[in-house]
């Protein structure tokens, strides 16, 4: 009922206030099909959101634990999972291969994602320790490689994000230091605003316009992870592999 009610407020939310422009429903497709199993009516307000790429939507049916399910089911669940979003309309804002809170990777994962036509990868836990700045290549055995994107501090680094734009200045500066020489040069910082068991925030859209008024250090932007990770630097980056 709590995942009910979320999605009955984020739909509200998305749809009155434009300045709350993205929201990343955890990478998973199940997620929408438990709420419409007690909201169907909300299908075609899902679909309209999920099409204007507002609702970022799969690529997975769920989120796995890689070494606990066969090879069939990785590539059947990711099947559905896009399968899943294409028919909900939001096909495009799934070409991220979203696998933040795995325990370890299997070597074939990057040859997965590219046989289903992802080009890119946002991970967190599972990376080794030879990896020291926030993206790397990731080959798989047979060669197929993607970009991945490490969620250096966590999948959470942005979460209570303050209705204080003070404060949010403050919090960027924070990461930015805790960063250090894992920054990309030429990159973005990625702060991803959620949580397990955590709400919207309404007023994120809000702060961080009076945020980009405030200064000119930063520029805070609302945005999806496949707007993020496409506009990344890939000169340099360390690969990772077989």
């Amino acid at each position: 009922m709590q995942l009910v009610h979320l999605v009955d407020d984020l739909l509200d939310l998305l749809e009155a206030d434009p300045s709350f422009t993205r929201f990343l429903l955890d990478g998973q497709t199940a997620v929408i099909d438990d709420y419409l199993a007690v909201r169907p009516e909300a299908e075609p307000r899902l679909r309209a959101l999920a099409g204007a790429g507002r609702l970022q939507v799969g690529p997975w049916m769920i989120l796995m634990d890689e070494f606990m399910v066969s090879g069939e089911t990785l590539i059947r669940n990711l099947q559905h999972g896009l399968a899943r979003a294409s028919a909900l309309g939001g096909e495009a804002s799934t070409r991220v291969g979203y696998l933040p809170d795995m325990f370890g990777h299997i070597a074939q994962m990057p040859q997965l994602l590219r046989l289903a036509r992802l080009e890119h990868a946002v991970v967190w836990r599972g990376v080794p320790s030879e990896i020291e700045q926030t993206a790397f290549w990731w080959r798989a055995p047979d060669g197929s490689t993607v970009r991945a994107e490490y969620l250096f501090g966590s999948y959470s680094n942005g979460r209570d994000i303050p209705k204080d734009p003070s404060q949010l200045v403050a919090r960027a500066r924070g990461y930015d230091a805790e960063l250090g020489a894992a920054a990309l040069p030429g990159g973005d910082m990625l702060l991803m605003n959620g949580s397990d068991h955590l709400l919207p925030q309404p007023w994120l859209g809000d702060v961080v316009a009076a945020a980009n008024e405030l200064q000119d250090d930063y520029r805070f932007a609302v945005t999806s992870l496949g707007e993020h990770v496409r506009a990344q630097p890939t000169d340099g980056l360390t690969h990772v592999g077989r």
